[in-house]
């Protein structure tokens, strides 16, 4: 079941990134495209086939996580600054891409590489999750969930500023994002608790891709309605 899940949040967030296709061809929107691009690469290197796969090439075990942790705090970032500057949030910005931001950028990557080189496992399975047991491999996937909760936080009450917009995209976009940023709260929350709990673990890895195709979807909202407007105007004066 988890497999199927796993395979549906790439699919689904593949599909939502390439609404995001055509701007970014015609050179508008380019970090959000990014952002889309590197999250999905993220959640497909953590499916199954992807992962066996790439495990069998590279000499050392689990790093394709690693990468896929890369990946996804980059597109994070990447998406969390063009929120902020959406909702017109100089200060939000800059606690998520300016040297506040990259200051938590770096300091939780580099917690997450230290803890995984003093983790010893042969086991190949994304997150570690093939080691539970360990506390160690614990504090690892509960890192990983750090970053996300830290973007939501910032992002949550500016999104909240939206549900009350007379414009039907810009709610609909913000009730979107809402819901992502506070499952991505949630998500860090169980994380806590499978430090203690381990079987809370797997729960949670499902409320990440919900939450994740509740941000692309908000991205997504409000690409189109940008889009919407753009012809609107072009109709005006022509």
């Amino acid at each position: 079941m988890s497999m199927v899940i796993g395979y549906l949040i790439v699919v689904v967030l593949a599909a939502l990134a390439l609404t995001r296709l055509p701007s970014a061809l015609a050179g508008r929107n380019l970090p959000v495209v990014l952002s889309a691009a590197s999250i999905v690469a993220a959640f497909a290197l953590i499916t199954p086939a992807v992962y066996a796969a790439l495990g069998r090439l590279v000499p050392i075990p689990n790093a394709v996580d690693l990468v896929a942790k890369l990946l996804l705090f980059t597109g994070l970032l990447l998406a969390g600054s063009a929120v902020a500057r959406a909702y017109d949030a100089p200060r939000t910005q800059r606690l998520v891409s300016g040297l506040p931001g990259a200051a938590v950028f770096i300091v939780l990557m580099l917690a997450e590489v230290a803890v995984f080189a003093v983790v010893h496992t042969g086991r190949i399975a994304p997150d570690l999750a093939g080691d539970l047991g360990s506390p160690l491999v614990r504090v690892y996937s509960t890192l990983a969930t750090a970053y996300p909760a830290y973007i939501a936080l910032l992002l949550v009450p500016l999104v909240r500023r939206g549900l009350s917009s007379g414009d039907l995209s810009a709610r609909m976009t913000s009730r979107f994002l809402l819901a992502g940023f506070l499952l991505a709260l949630l998500r860090f929350v169980v994380a806590v608790v499978t430090l203690v709990v381990p079987a809370a673990y797997y729960p949670g890895q499902v409320v990440s891709g919900i939450a994740a195709i509740a941000v692309a979807a908000g991205l997504a909202c409000a690409f189109f309605a940008r889009v919407g407007r753009e012809r609107r105007t072009q109709r005006q004066f022509s």
